[in-house]
């Protein structure tokens, strides 16, 4: 669901709406950067000038109540190493890359009012709450970590670090490059047989002749949290694609092509003091 508030848009998802978290993806619309990361880049690592990053995360945060500068970060790297973080790193990475969390692909907490995050530019975020276990984490679905299977290792990290069982989890696959314009070649194909079949590549994929493909990565990890045992009315899956829509959302690929740099998006996820259902809506202040 798209959302706006003080001007900032971002994404939240019905799946999360009957428990007391925080969870979003931000857009691009209603920050303060300028040309080709316009307006609301929120990554340090993209080239756009510190300052405003610092001011576009602030606006973000601020409108999902969440402390800017209690915000933990990851340094990214399309591995799966996943990571259990607690209160005594909040702030790490927060205003530099140079204290974020180092060769890490997915984030998660047990602890209320510990906000974690990953950025992205076209790779498929992917939100996990566990309400038994009060348990949140937030992993980066780029094609190399989807190919290594992120959601199995992520859910498998929760289930090691907090007793979390894979039915009662509840899920998001956000805005991501969709099948529509994310055109790979036969070395990415390659890389999902191993978690794949054949049948389920035919599905995930169209063959455009020429060793290229389109490859529909949103689909593939909705596919993963399923085949995890994530239950499909507990999963909520975005139709938005970030290189289609330039108004809303940045996307490396898109970008590239046209010789410019691009903005990232931020995922975030929060637990409240208490996340027990409540069937009144989200907590996100929206």
């Amino acid at each position: 669901m798209l959302n706006e508030k003080n001007g900032i848009s971002y994404i939240t998802f019905s799946v999360f709406d009957s428990y007391k978290i925080t969870a979003a993806v931000s857009a691009r619309k209603g920050g303060v950067s300028t040309g080709s990361f316009a307006s609301l880049n929120m990554s340090f690592a993209s080239g756009d000038d510190p300052a405003n990053v610092l001011e576009n995360r602030k606006k973000f945060l601020t409108a999902l109540h969440i402390d800017p500068t209690q915000l933990i970060c990851c340094n990214q790297i399309h591995g799966t190493n996943v990571v259990t973080v607690g209160r005594e790193l909040c702030g790490r990475g927060s205003d530099t890359t140079k204290e974020a969390i180092e060769a890490c692909d997915g984030i998660m907490t047990n602890e209320p009012g510990v906000p974690i995050s990953m950025n992205f530019g076209d790779c498929t975020p992917l939100l996990f709450f566990d309400p038994v276990h009060q348990v949140i984490a937030v992993s980066h679905g780029g094609w190399r970590g989807t190919a290594q299977n992120i959601v199995a290792v992520t859910l498998q990290k929760m289930h090691s670090s907090y007793g979390t069982c894979i039915s009662d989890v509840h899920a998001a696959v956000g805005p991501a490059i969709g099948k529509c314009c994310f055109e790979v070649g036969q070395d990415v194909i390659d890389a999902f047989l191993s978690i794949f079949s054949q049948e389920d590549i035919k599905a995930l994929s169209t063959d455009d002749g020429d060793g290229k493909y389109h490859f529909d990565l949103p689909a593939a990890n909705k596919k993963l949290m399923l085949k995890a045992g994530i239950l499909p009315e507990n999963l909520e899956v975005s139709d938005l694609c970030t290189c289609c829509h330039e108004d809303l959302f940045y996307s490396y690929r898109r970008s590239s092509k046209a010789g410019e740099k691009s903005g990232r998006h931020m995922a975030v996820m929060q637990l409240m003091e208490t996340s027990t259902p409540q069937g009144d809506g989200s907590a996100d202040g929206e």
